[in-house]
Parts: structure tokens; C-alpha cells; sequence
């Protein structure tokens, strides 16, 4: 209804202004005049309320009018992490150059019966039950080729290598193992692990991640042969005022302790 109202106000005032316009050139006289300063004046005054109407419009509402759609699909296929890029960097090539480029790496950690965790750039906790491997790749072309994945420990001492023969796209490509590494305690979790990443005999990525102490494990390094806790260090004494542990029985602390002893013999066999 208002726009119906100033449509037909709009034309009230030209015809008004067209009818003294042409008056006058007849030799009309005042009163043509007059209609003339009538229909200028009606559209003058459309003129400024329909500037108040586009001023008083919420700008959040003119806005969204004019916003494209984004496919949140399609903005995680081209999306790029820096830790891949620092991992084709250690491999020793230039991102901007390299034709097969690694843009995402990283890890699947499982525990239990829960979903798997991503980890890319954070520390993995350690008291998860495996480690699955992934890259993603992106090829210029069609090719065919062996992926191999290799896990060092932070002494150097190869963990894992596993190896498939892959069909790969033209873009990106996904790729993950068929078999995960299993987490405990006799391995070296001291300093930072390396993930390799090859194809057909050419290191495509080099990443570099840590591990994250659990609270478990800070119990474990505690008890003493007898199964008591010799020493309430400060470390523990934080875990303990931040009521991040659960209560423990003796019976629970022997079970950790004969677990770790039979990690300790299997490692010197």
C-alpha cells in the first residue's frame, strides 16, 4: 500500500508539472504557474521519502541481499595447512614449485571405543591405543604409484613403513594406510617423532609432531617396586590440587606396575 500510495503521487506530480510546463508556453498565467511549483513539489517530496526509507533499512538486511553462498565443502577442498607446507619445505622442496605438494598431513589417534581424534599440529596425548597416518595430495595429472608411510620414535629408530600401490586423480587425494601403529609406554616419547611421507621412492613430506603426557603416566613414574608412590613430587602434587585424577586403588597402582614391568622385560628381550 505506501508504494502504491507514492506511485501515484509520483505520477500526480508529473502530470501536474508537465500540464503548467506546457501552460506556460501558451501563455497561461499565474495559475499555471503555480501547478507547475505543485508537481515540482510532490516529487521532491518522494524524492526524500524514499531516501528516508533506504536510510532506516537495518544495514545487516542490505547487506545479506548482496552475500554469495559460500559451500563449506568446497572451501575445505581448497583449503592449504601450513604444517603441510612446512613438511614439504623439510622434504627439501619449494611449495610454490613442487608438482605433487602435500596439503594436508597429520594423524588419526584412536582410544577405545571413542571416534578418532585429527591431530595436525598439537601434541597427541599418550595414552592413545594406535596412530593411523593420512596425507593429502594434490597432482596435476593422473598417475599411478607407491605411497609409502614411515614413523621414526625420537631416536631415529623406524616404527612403522607401510607401503600400497595407489590409483591417483587429477587434484587431490586422500590416502591413508591400512594399518596403525599401537602406543605404549616402552617407546621413546621424550623428544619429537617424525612422520615420512614418500612416492615411488621420492620423499614428498617430512612432519614432525610430539607427544602430550597424561596424567596416567605421571602416577606410573611414581610408583616403586613395592607399588607405592615413593615420592609426591610437585608435578603430581598439581595434578592432584587440579582434581585431574581419579581415585586409584593399591590394586589399580599394582596392575600399572606389573604393565610397565613386562613392557620393561619384553623390551630387553
Amino acid at each position: 500500500m505506501p508504494n502504491n500510495r507514492r506511485f501515484s503521487e509520483i505520477m500526480l506530480g508529473l502530470f501536474l508539472l508537465f500540464l503548467g510546463i506546457s501552460a506556460l508556453f501558451e501563455g497561461g498565467g499565474v495559475f499555471m504557474a503555480v501547478l507547475v511549483l505543485a508537481g515540482l513539489f510532490m516529487l521532491v517530496r518522494q524524492f526524500e521519502n524514499g531516501r528516508m526509507l533506504e536510510s532506516s533499512t537495518p544495514r545487516r538486511i542490505r547487506q545479506e541481499t548482496y552475500e554469495v553462498p559460500v559451500d563449506d565443502h568446497e572451501s575445505a577442498q581448497r583449503r592449504i595447512y601450513r604444517s603441510a607446507l612446512e613438511a614439504v619445505e623439510a622434504a627439501g622442496h619449494d611449495p610454490e614449485t613442487v608438482r605433487v605438494l602435500t596439503t594436508d598431513i597429520g594423524f588419526m589417534a584412536f582410544k577405545g571405543d571413542q571416534d578418532p581424534v585429527v591431530y595436525r599440529t598439537r601434541d597427541i596425548p599418550d595414552d592413545v591405543d594406535y596412530i593411523q597416518p593420512y596425507v593429502q595430495i594434490r597432482l596435476p595429472t593422473r598417475a599411478v604409484g607407491r605411497i609409502r608411510f614411515e614413523i621414526l620414535d625420537g631416536e631415529g629408530e623406524s616404527l612403522f613403513i607401510h607401503e600400497e600401490h595407489h590409483q591417483l586423480e587429477r587434484g587431490r587425494n586422500l590416502i591413508t594406510p591400512a594399518a596403525r601403529l599401537p602406543v605404549h609406554d616402552a617407546q621413546f616419547m621424550d623428544s619429537d617423532w617424525e612422520l615420512r611421507v614418500s612416492a615411488d621412492g621420492m620423499l614428498l613430506a617430512v612432519h614432525y609432531f610430539g607427544w602430550q603426557e597424561t596424567t596416567t603416566k605421571v602416577v606410573r613414574r611414581h610408583l616403586s617396586e613395592d607399588g607405592e608412590i615413593t615420592e609426591l613430587s610437585s608435578e603430581l602434587r598439581a595434578a592432584l590440587a587440579e582434581n585431574r585424577l581419579q581415585q586409584i586403588s593399591l590394586d589399580d597402582l599394582l596392575a600399572y606396575q606389573e604393565e610397565e614391568e613386562e613392557s620393561q622385560a619384553s623390551q630387553r628381550r
